[in-house]
């Protein structure tokens, strides 16, 4: 792979992935593949049931993941304040892998509390994606493409600013000039999630079957066996075209925007120490 490629990768991660993981281990939604309490009612047996599941994989995130991320802070770090591509590009490999190990880490869990759902449960569900689909629909299509660019470029500026502050006039006509080339690309994403939705309704037709398990686990941990061919092209296209984007934008930044993003990697590192130390005394309480 391209260094610029490798380099973009790692400094995604820094822009998006760092507030989550800050809050990883106490955000069930990170932990759960989606938010089942908002589409589906569970009854008291299966509320029971699923606490306990969910106590144990933050434990074993706290324990086991925690200080992974510590680490990995730290290394982002250095990468940034001395702009190393290749020890930014490392940080990428690590991080695919955390997200991996709590996909196989919730995979269990996560089957047996879909193939207790009932009828009327599984009905919900369906239900309850098809109109958030809906709404996805009318924010994301519904406006002509030019808006869409405008609104894409407006997103990504937003999540920059809490790293770079206020972007200059170069940095925002970079923004503006990836947005534009990704084009249409808010159909095929929507595309490609509801095929992945499609898989997971046949899955749970045959929930009661001796392939449901094998079914949802592939769903979990190899999404992208389930890619629309469309999505399957654009994937590595436009992971190319925002590698591109954020090489020229570190390159662009001035020493006050490099200063405000290792601060606030700084504070991520902070504050994660902490959450650790607060995991451990969970833990030991258990």
């Amino acid at each position: 792979m391209r260094k610029p490629l490798l380099l973009l990768l790692a400094i995604t991660l820094l822009l998006g992935a760092c507030s989550r993981v800050g809050l990883a281990y106490r955000n069930l939604d990170w932990l759960i593949p989606w938010k089942l309490g908002d589409y589906v009612a569970l009854t008291s047996e299966q509320s029971a049931w699923l606490k306990p599941q969910l106590q144990e994989h933050l434990a074993w995130h706290c324990s086991v993941e925690l200080p992974r991320y510590l680490d990995w802070l730290q290394r982002s770090q250095q990468a940034l304040s001395s702009r190393d591509s290749e020890l930014m590009a490392s940080q990428l490999a690590d991080f695919e892998q955390a997200m991996q190990r709590i996909a196989v880490e919730i995979t269990p869990s996560t089957i047996e509390l879909l193939r207790g759902l009932s009828p009327r449960q599984v009905d919900q569900l369906l239900a309850a994606m098809d109109e958030q689909n809906a709404k996805l629909r009318e924010e994301f299509l519904e406006p002509p493409v030019q808006e869409q660019v405008s609104r894409r470029a407006e997103r990504m500026e937003e999540r920059l600013q809490p790293w770079f502050g206020t972007l200059n006039a170069e940095q925002r006509e970079r923004v503006q000039s990836w947005a534009q080339g990704l084009g249409e690309q808010n159909q095929v994403w929507l595309e490609n999630r509801m095929a992945w939705q499609q898989a997971l309704r046949e899955a749970l037709e045959v929930r009661r079957g001796d392939d449901f398990a094998a079914r949802m686990t592939a769903l979990l941990q190899q999404r992208e066996r389930f890619y629309t061919s469309a999505y399957r092209i654009s994937y590595q296209k436009n992971r190319q075209a925002m590698a591109e984007m954020i090489v020229d934008l570190v390159a662009q930044a001035d020493s006050k925007q490099m200063e405000r993003a290792d601060k606030r990697l700084q504070s991520l590192h902070a504050d994660l120490a902490a959450q650790q130390c607060t995991a451990d005394q969970a833990v030991a309480r258990r």
